[in-house]
């Protein structure tokens, strides 16, 4: 008898009445609750739209302006290691250049009256006044589409108001252009000593 109570068991445990037709419903749901109408989801693409719109108008005009900060850094970047080129070079051509550093005050001969390149080439350029009237229109590398101009004149007075006044002062302007035509001003001042 262990043999059928074994089996009497087993049919116990399984309820047919779950597989039955109709024992899992659907949803009580009314059939209209159930999703989207088309309306509904033309309205919502359209407010979506609307709102990107809005966002993106908003984006836009700083996409243009993050470009500015790197161009003046560039621009600022190039006029300074110009500035320091030119500064590192002698006052005047009369000047010393080795010991016991004469300056072109102290000499007889005086400071050249001619401010302007005495050199053949840009690479010899030996004294500040050499790059009086530099122009170059493309510096090309990580500068492309940048220009500078270099003006020299003697300013022994420190005021622009009056130009070539003497020759202990020489005033140094470095004009820089970026690509967007913006100028960048640079000015310094090289005394006789």
């Amino acid at each position: 008898m262990p043999a059928s109570n074994t089996t009497a068991v087993k049919q116990s445990a399984f309820k047919p009445s779950l597989f039955k037709k109709g024992a899992f419903k659907k949803s009580t749901l009314p059939q209209r609750m159930t999703g989207f109408t088309l309306l509904e989801l033309v309205v919502g693409i359209v407010v979506f739209t609307i709102s990107l719109t809005v966002v993106l108008s908003l984006i836009a005009p700083q996409a243009a302006q993050t470009a500015e900060p790197l161009r003046q850094v560039k621009a600022a970047k190039l006029g300074q290691s110009l500035m320091n080129d030119i500064l590192s070079r002698s006052f005047d051509e009369n000047s010393d250049k080795s010991p016991p550093f004469e300056t072109c005050n102290e000499k007889a001969s005086g400071c050249s009256t001619t401010l302007g390149s005495e050199e053949a080439s840009s690479d010899d350029y030996d004294d500040v006044d050499d790059y009086n009237g530099l122009t170059v229109n493309n510096v090309g590398g990580n500068y492309s589409s940048f220009s500078y101009t270099v003006n020299v004149e003697y300013d022994s007075d420190l005021n622009q108001a009056t130009s070539n006044d003497g020759d202990t002062y020489k005033r140094i302007d470095i004009a820089v252009t970026a690509p967007d035509g913006q100028v960048y001003r640079f000015s310094a001042y090289r005394g006789s000593y």
